[in-house]
Protein backbone atom coordinates (compact mmCIF):
# COMPACT_ATOMS: atom_id res chain seq x y z
CA UNK A 1 0.00 0.00 0.00
CA UNK A 2 3.15 2.10 1.10
CA UNK A 3 3.96 1.89 -2.63
CA UNK A 4 0.72 2.78 -4.37
CA UNK A 5 0.29 5.96 -1.84
CA UNK A 6 2.66 7.97 -4.09
CA UNK A 7 1.96 6.73 -7.52
CA UNK A 8 -1.03 8.25 -9.23
CA UNK A 9 -2.16 7.89 -12.58
CA UNK A 10 -0.66 11.20 -14.40
CA UNK A 11 1.97 10.91 -12.25
CA UNK A 12 5.54 9.57 -13.21
CA UNK A 13 6.72 7.01 -10.95
CA UNK A 14 11.05 6.24 -11.00
CA UNK A 15 9.85 2.63 -11.59
CA UNK A 16 6.72 1.72 -13.03
CA UNK A 17 5.57 -2.19 -11.93
CA UNK A 18 2.00 -4.22 -12.75
CA UNK A 19 0.99 -2.61 -9.53
CA UNK A 20 1.91 0.92 -10.02
CA UNK A 21 2.07 2.34 -13.59
CA UNK A 22 1.75 5.92 -14.89
CA UNK A 23 -0.91 6.64 -17.41
CA UNK A 24 1.53 7.57 -19.74
CA UNK A 25 3.56 3.91 -20.05
CA UNK A 26 -0.15 2.04 -19.97
CA UNK A 27 -1.15 4.37 -23.37
CA UNK A 28 2.21 3.37 -24.70
CA UNK A 29 2.17 0.12 -24.08
CA UNK A 30 -1.35 -0.21 -25.23
CA UNK A 31 -0.50 1.24 -28.17
CA UNK A 32 2.61 -0.64 -29.50
CA UNK A 33 0.70 -4.05 -28.35
CA UNK A 34 -2.44 -3.17 -30.50
CA UNK A 35 -1.09 -1.21 -33.22
CA UNK A 36 2.50 -1.86 -33.35
CA UNK A 37 5.03 1.08 -34.00
CA UNK A 38 3.41 3.90 -34.86
CA UNK A 39 5.17 7.23 -36.50
CA UNK A 40 4.52 10.63 -35.43
CA UNK A 41 5.60 13.08 -38.27
CA UNK A 42 4.56 17.15 -38.66
CA UNK A 43 2.99 18.20 -42.01
CA UNK A 44 2.16 21.71 -42.54
CA UNK A 45 2.20 22.33 -38.44
CA UNK A 46 -0.40 19.40 -37.48
CA UNK A 47 0.92 16.16 -36.27
CA UNK A 48 0.21 13.59 -38.30
CA UNK A 49 0.34 9.52 -36.88
CA UNK A 50 1.51 6.72 -39.24
CA UNK A 51 -0.35 3.12 -38.69
CA UNK A 52 1.93 0.25 -39.54
CA UNK A 53 1.12 -2.53 -41.63
CA UNK A 54 -0.63 -0.20 -44.25
CA UNK A 55 -3.61 0.32 -41.96
CA UNK A 56 -4.08 3.86 -43.25
CA UNK A 57 -4.73 2.11 -46.44
CA UNK A 58 -6.40 -1.13 -45.58
CA UNK A 59 -6.88 -4.21 -47.40
CA UNK A 60 -6.21 -4.61 -51.21
CA UNK A 61 -9.26 -5.32 -51.92
CA UNK A 62 -11.35 -3.87 -48.90
CA UNK A 63 -9.65 -0.43 -48.88
CA UNK A 64 -10.66 1.75 -46.17
CA UNK A 65 -12.02 4.68 -46.92
CA UNK A 66 -10.92 8.72 -46.37
CA UNK A 67 -11.85 9.42 -42.91
CA UNK A 68 -13.19 6.26 -41.73
CA UNK A 69 -12.31 5.37 -37.84
CA UNK A 70 -10.21 2.54 -37.66
CA UNK A 71 -12.70 1.20 -35.58
CA UNK A 72 -15.75 1.98 -37.91
CA UNK A 73 -13.48 0.02 -40.28
CA UNK A 74 -12.81 -3.06 -38.92
CA UNK A 75 -16.60 -3.19 -37.99
CA UNK A 76 -17.51 -2.81 -41.16
CA UNK A 77 -15.22 -5.29 -42.34
CA UNK A 78 -16.54 -7.88 -39.70
CA UNK A 79 -20.09 -6.63 -41.14
CA UNK A 80 -19.99 -7.08 -45.10
CA UNK A 81 -17.02 -10.02 -45.05
CA UNK A 82 -13.54 -9.51 -46.56
CA UNK A 83 -12.82 -9.66 -50.25
CA UNK A 84 -9.88 -12.34 -51.01
CA UNK A 85 -6.83 -11.10 -52.75
CA UNK A 86 -7.66 -11.60 -56.80
CA UNK A 87 -5.30 -14.60 -58.43
CA UNK A 88 -2.86 -14.68 -60.97
CA UNK A 89 -4.77 -14.02 -64.70
CA UNK A 90 -5.76 -17.41 -65.90
CA UNK A 91 -4.68 -18.94 -69.58
CA UNK A 92 -6.63 -16.70 -72.92
CA UNK A 93 -9.20 -18.77 -74.21
CA UNK A 94 -9.39 -20.09 -77.54
CA UNK A 95 -9.86 -17.80 -80.76
CA UNK A 96 -13.50 -17.41 -81.57
CA UNK A 97 -15.10 -18.60 -84.48
CA UNK A 98 -14.99 -15.81 -87.45
CA UNK A 99 -17.77 -13.46 -87.79
CA UNK A 100 -20.32 -13.42 -90.96
CA UNK A 101 -20.99 -10.64 -93.21
CA UNK A 102 -23.64 -8.03 -92.09
CA UNK A 103 -24.51 -7.62 -95.53
CA UNK A 104 -25.96 -9.91 -98.25
CA UNK A 105 -27.34 -9.09 -102.25
CA UNK A 106 -30.45 -10.28 -104.33
CA UNK A 107 -29.76 -13.45 -106.25
CA UNK A 108 -33.18 -12.43 -108.25
CA UNK A 109 -34.92 -9.50 -109.80
CA UNK A 110 -37.99 -8.58 -108.57
CA UNK A 111 -40.92 -5.68 -109.28
CA UNK A 112 -40.46 -2.78 -106.90
CA UNK A 113 -43.61 -2.30 -104.69
CA UNK A 114 -45.57 1.03 -103.95
CA UNK A 115 -46.78 2.09 -100.73
CA UNK A 116 -50.56 1.28 -102.06
CA UNK A 117 -49.14 -2.49 -102.18
CA UNK A 118 -45.90 -2.65 -100.17
CA UNK A 119 -45.62 -5.62 -99.24
CA UNK A 120 -43.17 -8.32 -101.25
CA UNK A 121 -41.25 -11.60 -100.83
CA UNK A 122 -37.27 -11.49 -102.88
CA UNK A 123 -34.69 -13.90 -102.80
CA UNK A 124 -31.14 -13.08 -101.37
CA UNK A 125 -28.28 -15.01 -100.64
CA UNK A 126 -28.61 -16.35 -96.76
CA UNK A 127 -27.38 -14.30 -94.05
CA UNK A 128 -28.15 -14.53 -90.32
CA UNK A 129 -27.86 -11.11 -89.25
CA UNK A 130 -31.18 -10.22 -91.36
CA UNK A 131 -33.49 -10.50 -88.97
CA UNK A 132 -37.62 -10.37 -88.62
CA UNK A 133 -38.76 -7.12 -87.38
CA UNK A 134 -35.64 -5.08 -88.24
CA UNK A 135 -35.00 -2.32 -91.38
CA UNK A 136 -32.99 -2.90 -94.62
CA UNK A 137 -32.09 -1.14 -97.09
CA UNK A 138 -31.69 -2.00 -100.74
CA UNK A 139 -30.18 -0.48 -103.57
CA UNK A 140 -32.04 1.28 -105.94
CA UNK A 141 -35.16 0.43 -104.30
CA UNK A 142 -35.50 1.80 -100.46
CA UNK A 143 -35.85 1.51 -97.12
CA UNK A 144 -37.79 -2.00 -96.20
CA UNK A 145 -39.05 -3.53 -92.91
CA UNK A 146 -38.33 -7.31 -92.34
CA UNK A 147 -41.62 -9.20 -91.80
CA UNK A 148 -40.43 -12.97 -92.10
CA UNK A 149 -37.56 -14.42 -93.44
CA UNK A 150 -37.06 -18.79 -93.60
CA UNK A 151 -33.44 -19.15 -92.40
CA UNK A 152 -31.94 -19.79 -96.70
CA UNK A 153 -32.68 -16.51 -98.02
CA UNK A 154 -36.42 -15.61 -98.94
CA UNK A 155 -37.42 -12.87 -96.97
CA UNK A 156 -40.87 -11.28 -96.92
CA UNK A 157 -40.62 -7.30 -96.44
CA UNK A 158 -43.01 -4.33 -96.27
CA UNK A 159 -41.93 -0.89 -98.40
CA UNK A 160 -41.79 1.96 -95.81
CA UNK A 161 -39.49 4.30 -97.72
CA UNK A 162 -38.76 3.98 -101.85
CA UNK A 163 -36.16 6.31 -103.29
CA UNK A 164 -37.15 8.84 -105.15
CA UNK A 165 -37.13 7.91 -109.04
CA UNK A 166 -37.54 4.22 -108.04
CA UNK A 167 -39.43 1.46 -109.89
CA UNK A 168 -40.09 -0.82 -112.16
CA UNK A 169 -37.72 -3.79 -112.42
CA UNK A 170 -34.78 -4.44 -109.46
CA UNK A 171 -32.12 -6.06 -110.96
CA UNK A 172 -30.48 -9.24 -109.34
CA UNK A 173 -27.36 -8.27 -107.33
CA UNK A 174 -28.66 -5.49 -105.82
CA UNK A 175 -27.25 -4.61 -101.83
CA UNK A 176 -29.26 -5.23 -98.56
CA UNK A 177 -27.59 -3.96 -95.86
CA UNK A 178 -29.22 -3.73 -92.03
CA UNK A 179 -30.48 -0.04 -91.39
CA UNK A 180 -32.82 2.17 -89.24
CA UNK A 181 -35.88 3.75 -89.81
CA UNK A 182 -35.10 6.08 -92.30
CA UNK A 183 -35.28 9.57 -91.53
CA UNK A 184 -37.31 12.53 -92.58
CA UNK A 185 -35.41 14.66 -95.03
CA UNK A 186 -35.85 18.39 -94.34
CA UNK A 187 -34.83 21.08 -97.13
CA UNK A 188 -33.80 24.40 -96.07
CA UNK A 189 -34.46 27.82 -98.01
CA UNK A 190 -32.61 28.32 -101.19
CA UNK A 191 -29.34 30.13 -101.11
CA UNK A 192 -28.37 33.27 -103.22
CA UNK A 193 -27.71 32.08 -106.66
CA UNK A 194 -23.63 32.16 -107.00
CA UNK A 195 -21.46 33.72 -109.99
CA UNK A 196 -21.62 31.64 -112.94
CA UNK A 197 -18.28 29.55 -113.78
CA UNK A 198 -16.45 28.74 -116.66
CA UNK A 199 -17.91 26.41 -119.06
CA UNK A 200 -16.45 23.18 -118.86
CA UNK A 201 -14.81 20.74 -121.44
CA UNK A 202 -16.56 18.00 -123.12
CA UNK A 203 -17.80 15.02 -121.13
CA UNK A 204 -16.90 11.53 -122.50
CA UNK A 205 -19.33 8.99 -123.23
CA UNK A 206 -19.79 5.68 -120.89
CA UNK A 207 -21.72 3.28 -121.04
CA UNK A 208 -22.10 0.95 -117.57
CA UNK A 209 -21.76 -2.47 -118.15
CA UNK A 210 -22.44 -5.08 -115.80
CA UNK A 211 -23.01 -8.81 -115.17
CA UNK A 212 -23.42 -11.30 -112.50
CA UNK A 213 -22.88 -15.30 -111.96
CA UNK A 214 -25.52 -17.39 -110.19
CA UNK A 215 -26.93 -21.08 -110.49
CA UNK A 216 -29.96 -21.73 -109.39
CA UNK A 217 -29.25 -26.05 -109.95
CA UNK A 218 -26.27 -27.70 -109.48
CA UNK A 219 -24.23 -30.22 -107.35
CA UNK A 220 -21.43 -28.97 -104.84
CA UNK A 221 -17.66 -29.16 -105.47
CA UNK A 222 -15.56 -30.78 -102.94
CA UNK A 223 -12.07 -28.98 -102.78
CA UNK A 224 -9.01 -30.74 -103.77
CA UNK A 225 -5.42 -29.50 -102.54
CA UNK A 226 -4.25 -27.93 -105.37
CA UNK A 227 -6.13 -24.67 -107.05
CA UNK A 228 -8.69 -25.99 -109.84
CA UNK A 229 -11.73 -23.96 -110.77
CA UNK A 230 -14.67 -24.70 -108.78
CA UNK A 231 -17.35 -27.24 -110.82
CA UNK A 232 -21.37 -27.57 -110.04
CA UNK A 233 -21.82 -30.14 -112.94
CA UNK A 234 -24.37 -27.68 -114.35
CA UNK A 235 -22.26 -24.56 -114.33
CA UNK A 236 -19.40 -22.89 -113.24
CA UNK A 237 -19.21 -20.01 -111.11
CA UNK A 238 -17.12 -17.33 -113.83
CA UNK A 239 -18.14 -14.36 -115.66
CA UNK A 240 -17.16 -12.97 -118.93
CA UNK A 241 -16.15 -9.19 -118.92
CA UNK A 242 -17.28 -7.54 -121.47
CA UNK A 243 -15.36 -5.10 -123.08
CA UNK A 244 -11.95 -3.49 -122.16
CA UNK A 245 -11.38 -1.46 -118.86
CA UNK A 246 -11.38 -1.50 -115.23
CA UNK A 247 -14.22 -3.79 -113.71
CA UNK A 248 -15.06 -4.05 -109.68
CA UNK A 249 -15.37 -8.24 -109.08
CA UNK A 250 -17.58 -9.12 -106.21
CA UNK A 251 -17.68 -12.62 -104.96
CA UNK A 252 -19.90 -14.42 -102.47
CA UNK A 253 -19.12 -17.93 -102.12
CA UNK A 254 -20.77 -20.32 -99.47
CA UNK A 255 -18.69 -23.65 -98.12
CA UNK A 256 -19.60 -26.19 -95.73
CA UNK A 257 -17.11 -28.61 -93.79
CA UNK A 258 -16.70 -32.35 -94.15
CA UNK A 259 -16.55 -35.31 -92.20
CA UNK A 260 -13.08 -35.46 -90.98
CA UNK A 261 -11.88 -31.88 -90.86
CA UNK A 262 -10.02 -30.55 -88.24
CA UNK A 263 -9.18 -27.14 -87.24
CA UNK A 264 -5.98 -26.65 -89.06
CA UNK A 265 -7.61 -27.60 -91.88
CA UNK A 266 -7.11 -24.36 -94.41
CA UNK A 267 -9.35 -23.60 -97.56
CA UNK A 268 -8.18 -20.81 -100.06
CA UNK A 269 -10.02 -18.79 -102.91
CA UNK A 270 -9.05 -16.87 -105.64
CA UNK A 271 -9.92 -15.47 -109.34
CA UNK A 272 -8.07 -16.27 -112.39
CA UNK A 273 -8.40 -14.55 -116.09
CA UNK A 274 -8.79 -17.38 -117.82
CA UNK A 275 -7.37 -15.48 -121.01
CA UNK A 276 -3.99 -14.82 -119.59
CA UNK A 277 -3.51 -16.96 -116.72
CA UNK A 278 -2.64 -14.31 -114.36
CA UNK A 279 -4.64 -14.45 -110.63
CA UNK A 280 -6.58 -11.08 -109.55
CA UNK A 281 -4.24 -9.07 -107.33
CA UNK A 282 -5.62 -8.90 -103.97
CA UNK A 283 -8.46 -11.72 -104.94
CA UNK A 284 -6.56 -14.69 -102.93
CA UNK A 285 -8.48 -15.22 -99.49
CA UNK A 286 -8.18 -17.94 -96.49
CA UNK A 287 -9.82 -19.21 -93.41
CA UNK A 288 -9.17 -22.47 -91.19
CA UNK A 289 -10.70 -23.78 -87.66
CA UNK A 290 -14.15 -24.95 -89.98
CA UNK A 291 -15.61 -27.18 -88.34
CA UNK A 292 -17.88 -30.63 -89.59
CA UNK A 293 -21.35 -29.71 -91.54
CA UNK A 294 -20.55 -25.86 -90.58
CA UNK A 295 -21.62 -23.53 -92.83
CA UNK A 296 -19.54 -20.77 -93.74
CA UNK A 297 -19.54 -17.73 -95.92
CA UNK A 298 -16.61 -15.75 -97.51
CA UNK A 299 -16.99 -12.17 -99.41
CA UNK A 300 -14.31 -10.30 -100.91
CA UNK A 301 -14.25 -7.22 -104.18
CA UNK A 302 -11.25 -6.98 -106.03
CA UNK A 303 -10.78 -4.55 -109.29
CA UNK A 304 -8.58 -5.39 -112.49
CA UNK A 305 -7.77 -3.98 -115.39
CA UNK A 306 -8.50 -6.12 -118.50
CA UNK A 307 -5.94 -6.17 -120.94
CA UNK A 308 -8.23 -7.40 -124.29
CA UNK A 309 -11.64 -7.97 -125.13
CA UNK A 310 -14.25 -9.85 -123.53
CA UNK A 311 -11.67 -12.12 -121.24
CA UNK A 312 -13.32 -14.53 -118.53
CA UNK A 313 -12.79 -14.64 -114.86
CA UNK A 314 -12.88 -17.68 -113.00
CA UNK A 315 -13.72 -18.68 -109.50
CA UNK A 316 -10.78 -20.99 -107.97
CA UNK A 317 -10.32 -22.86 -104.68
CA UNK A 318 -8.19 -25.46 -103.00
CA UNK A 319 -8.21 -27.38 -99.32
CA UNK A 320 -4.99 -28.38 -97.32
CA UNK A 321 -6.63 -32.04 -96.94
CA UNK A 322 -8.74 -33.32 -100.17
CA UNK A 323 -12.41 -33.58 -99.71
CA UNK A 324 -12.99 -32.11 -96.69
CA UNK A 325 -14.45 -28.92 -97.52
CA UNK A 326 -17.32 -28.64 -99.97
CA UNK A 327 -18.42 -25.12 -102.02
CA UNK A 328 -22.08 -25.04 -102.36
CA UNK A 329 -23.31 -24.92 -105.22
CA UNK A 330 -26.46 -22.80 -105.11
CA UNK A 331 -25.53 -20.11 -102.88
CA UNK A 332 -22.18 -18.90 -104.70
CA UNK A 333 -22.24 -15.54 -106.78
CA UNK A 334 -20.27 -13.77 -108.60
CA UNK A 335 -21.16 -10.13 -109.84
CA UNK A 336 -19.11 -7.18 -111.56
CA UNK A 337 -19.43 -3.60 -112.84
CA UNK A 338 -17.47 -1.71 -115.45
CA UNK A 339 -15.83 1.15 -113.64
CA UNK A 340 -14.07 2.87 -116.79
Amino acid sequence: MAECQSCTPCGVSETNTAACESLSSQIQNFTTDFFGTVIKTEEDGQVVWSLPCQLNIGLQNNPRAVGEGLACYFLRLFNQGIIGATGPQGEPGAPGAAGKNAFTITLASFSHPSLGAPNIQISTLFNPAILEGMYIFIDDSGWYQVTATDGAGALWLTLVKELSGAGGTIVAGKLVVPSGFPGVSVTGPQGPQGAQGPQGGPGVSHTAINGMYYADVGTNDNLGIAYADIDFVNSSPRVLLHGQGTFQITVSVDFVGLTGIVDTDQVFFRLQNDDTSVVLPGSEHATSEISENELRTMSFTVNTVTTGQNQQVSLQGKCTTVDKVAVVALRTTITYVKLS
